[in-house]
């Protein structure tokens, strides 16, 4: 398995990830809500104030919505345009995964660490639902291996960029990552009982300068928020932007005290990762057991570890006991450190290269490999032949048959080989697939973009939700758009206006603006009740929700 075969599955999978960017974004993630909020900045030019649905909003800081209206200033108002920073800064965390393990590791092990890292399931999955750890992956990374270059040569250069991508990764998702960034590095210093370090100037320097480039951040939201006690936010007046992005943001939630909660923890939530990074890690985590276990072997035998090993282990785990630790938790909050378990991964996996002709720690890995690989086909399979229809319907067969011949005609090679192929191949493929099933069949029944498609062949009307959140209509909507809870806030409107709301509602509608038409009945669902309504085409038909389109004229 040569370096140039390793850089053709790379890419391979980097093109099977990448189709989603051509599919519309729809409420089965929280794409259309993140590019709503973008939208207004786009169409407002306000790069200060962060607004949904003519309201203040207050959960994610700046970087991430700056980026993509830049982007919907560059292509337009698109699933492309939205897609394609997060997309970016995802290859750019792949680039500085290779970059952290060649450090420590050859050439073929990096590259297989970023095999490992693109192939993973959930950041290909967020790497086009693009949350801001899409983002993060491509800042924490370069922050890491900058610290990592600072820490060996002292260069002002490395200083000024450590510092720049960990104010990046702040004003991103806030100061809780430097924990993830800084917690490798602590963990080697207090390995090598380096104590001194902890208040070197030469530390002190990133920590200060990081905070200075965060400066944007800290401005935008005293003009939003601080400056105006007025605004009622979460509930109260006086409410601090800045105390949010440096303490409510985070460890507001950690310690579930901030004005964002969780108000129904898990029984077990110390588990809640254990299991996510079963599904979220696929198809690679028995890799990453079987690393662990050689690892600890090694350290039974030498007493002692490798600065790699002590890296790596505390960059993953430090972070990893802090969310399990915590009573909220989503289970996208892992992908930061998936980058880590990559490069464990690729190393294990390479030692196995390298001690050819034998099976010794393979066995047993490259039978649960193939299961996974034959399983995610078999769902590939089953869920085009059997429940799809139309052209989804043979994309899946022929998929799950191209990849049926690859597994043929790598069958002759070693186990090595094909627990790295086989397994990227069912990972590419089931990817391909979920996009086409949400981007072509769910997208049948996302009433929000269904409805803005409608109404944007006249766009001179404003078009107004009631009770409704419906927020790929916010986002695909080429009319002015606003949401209402009361019907008494719609003011006169010159020429009238179109008004969404759920069915059930209309006849109060239509007792408030009698001068009205109904124009149209849009049905749809929640990706949820789809999903689990897919066999059962008579369930799914009883389950849509109804809303209707209504003219209101003057």
């Amino acid at each position: 398995m040569n370096n140039k075969f390793i850089l053709g599955l790379i890419v391979a999978v980097l093109l099977a990830s990448s189709i989603g960017m051509f599919f519309p974004l729809l409420t089965s993630n929280y794409s259309p809500y993140y590019g709503s909020i973008a939208k207004h900045i786009f169409l407002t030019d306000n790069w200060v104030d962060l607004s949904l649905s003519g309201k203040d909003w207050l959960d994610k800081p700046h970087l991430p919505f700056w980026l993509t209206a830049i982007s919907f200033k560059i292509f337009g108002v698109n699933s492309f345009a939205y897609i394609l920073p997060g997309f970016l800064f995802n290859i750019l965390g792949a680039i500085y995964t290779y970059k952290v393990a060649n450090i420590w590791y050859d050439k073929k092990t990096s590259l297989l660490a970023v095999l490992f890292y693109f192939s993973c399931l959930h950041l290909m999955l967020s790497s086009i639902d693009v949350r801001a750890e899409a983002y993060l992956v491509g800042e924490i990374m370069p922050a890491c291996y900058y610290l990592l270059l600072y820490e060996q040569k002292s260069r002002i250069k490395y200083l000024f960029l450590a510092a720049f991508f960990s104010a990046l990764a702040m004003m991103t998702k806030g100061v809780f990552v430097l924990v993830t960034i800084c917690s490798g590095l602590i963990g080697l210093w207090i390995y090598h009982r380096k104590w001194r370090n902890f208040i070197s100037v030469k530390w002190l320097c990133v920590i200060a300068l990081a905070f200075i480039f965060v400066a944007p951040e800290v401005v935008s939201l005293y003009l939003q928020f601080n400056l105006h006690p007025e605004k009622i936010i979460f509930g109260t007046h006086g409410f601090s932007g800045i105390r949010w992005f440096f303490w409510d943001s985070q460890f507001g939630r950690f310690f579930n005290t901030g004005p964002i909660m969780t108000t129904n923890p898990m029984p077990y939530h110390w588990l809640f990762f254990v299991h996510t990074f079963l599904w979220a890690f696929l198809p690679w985590w028995p890799m990453f057991f079987a690393a662990l276990w050689c690892m600890l072997k090694r350290f039974l035998v030498s007493k002692k570890l490798p600065d790699a090993d002590v890296y790596l282990l505390a960059s993953f785990f430090v972070t990893f006991v802090l969310f399990s630790a915590t009573s909220f938790q989503v289970d996208h909050y892992t992908n930061i450190i998936f980058p880590f378990a990559s490069i464990i991964c690729a190393k294990w996996m390479n030692d196995l290269f390298i001690l050819k002709g034998t099976d010794r720690g393979i066995r047993n890995i490259y039978f649960i490999e193939i299961f996974i690989s034959l399983v995610v086909l078999f769902v590939v399979l089953f869920g085009g032949f059997v429940v799809l229809h139309g052209i989804v319907r043979y994309l899946s067969v022929c998929l799950a048959l191209i990849s049926g011949g690859f597994f043929v005609i790598l069958s002759k090679h070693s186990r090595q080989l094909k627990t790295v192929v086989f397994p990227t191949i069912a990972m590419a493929v089931f990817f391909v697939f979920a996009m086409c099933v949400n981007g072509i069949e769910y997208a049948k029944y996302d009433a929000g973009y269904q409805i803005a498609l409608n109404l944007n062949q006249e766009k001179s009307l404003e078009v107004i939700g009631y009770k409704i959140e419906l927020m790929s209509l916010d986002l695909y909507s080429k009319n002015s758009y606003r949401l209402v809870n009361n019907l008494g806030d719609i003011g006169g409107i010159r020429n009238g206006f179109y008004l969404v709301t759920a069915q059930n509602i209309l006849p109060e509608v239509m007792d408030k603006f009698p001068n009205s038409q109904l124009i149209n009945n849009i049905y749809g669902c929640k990706i949820e009740t789809f999903l689990a309504n897919m066999l059962h085409p008579d369930k799914l038909q009883q389950n849509l929700d109804k809303y209707v389109v209504i003219r209101v004229y003057n």
